[in-house]
């Protein structure tokens, strides 16, 4: 009696483990308990230890590997046709390279960020903009640009918060800041690249070949 199993797989998965089953990338429904556990037990892939490795896999050769185990599997797919999986093994080393990474970043954006805003106040003229405004309102060239310029930072400063939706570690709404969307659309644009590429060089992992 064929019993349905629903699957579902992400676009890009990275697992720490070099010997790979189905429970390590793929969600799996069926009303079958048992079946469930039988099918995420099922051995897929074997990536070479200590060293990092990326294969894109086609949810044929997912279907193909669970019905030579599970023959009598009516298999349904939820998910995406082609995924990428990578392997990144576990480094002793990986805090310190995570927290060295943040620093530079860190450093990068702030003097980038600060060299970005001189270079635009300097281009559209802002100090001229502001001796202009003084002299109109207050009649002095000098006396209102001190006001002026700690107004317009602390401005630019209340600006950034809101547009970014962020102050410190926390968020001020629960909607994804313009960084996280433009993130996004940067990490699945990389993957179906990476997918396209491997599969139009014949070398993604597809049903009816061997591992």
């Amino acid at each position: 009696m064929e019993q349905t199993v629903y699957i579902k797989a992400p676009q890009c998965i990275q697992v720490n483990n070099p010997s790979v089953t189905l429970k390590d990338f793929l969600t799996i429904y069926t009303a079958d308990p048992a079946l469930e556990k039988k099918i995420l037990s099922i051995p897929f892939y074997e990536f070479e230890k200590e060293k990092e490795g990326q294969v894109v896999v086609s949810i044929l050769k997912i279907i193909e590997t669970i019905n030579k185990h599970v023959p009598e599997a009516d298999i349904e797919n939820l998910g995406e046709g082609d995924f990428i999986l990578s392997y990144q093994p576990k480094s002793k080393f990986e805090k310190i390279k995570e927290i060295l990474c943040t620093i530079f970043i860190c450093l990068i954006a702030f003097f980038g960020g600060g060299y970005a805003i001189m270079a635009y106040n300097t281009d559209v003229g802002a100090k001229e903009l502001f001796t202009n405004l003084s002299m109109l309102f207050l009649g002095n060239p000098k006396s209102g640009v001190i006001c002026l310029t700690i107004a317009y930072s602390i401005g630019l400063a209340f600006g950034m918060i809101l547009f970014f939706n962020h102050l410190g570690g926390k968020k001020l709404t629960s909607d994804p800041t313009p960084l996280e969307i433009q993130m996004r659309l940067y990490e699945k644009d990389i993957s179906t690249t990476i997918i396209k590429d491997i599969s139009r060089r014949g070398e993604s992992l597809d049903a009816r070949q061997q591992d």
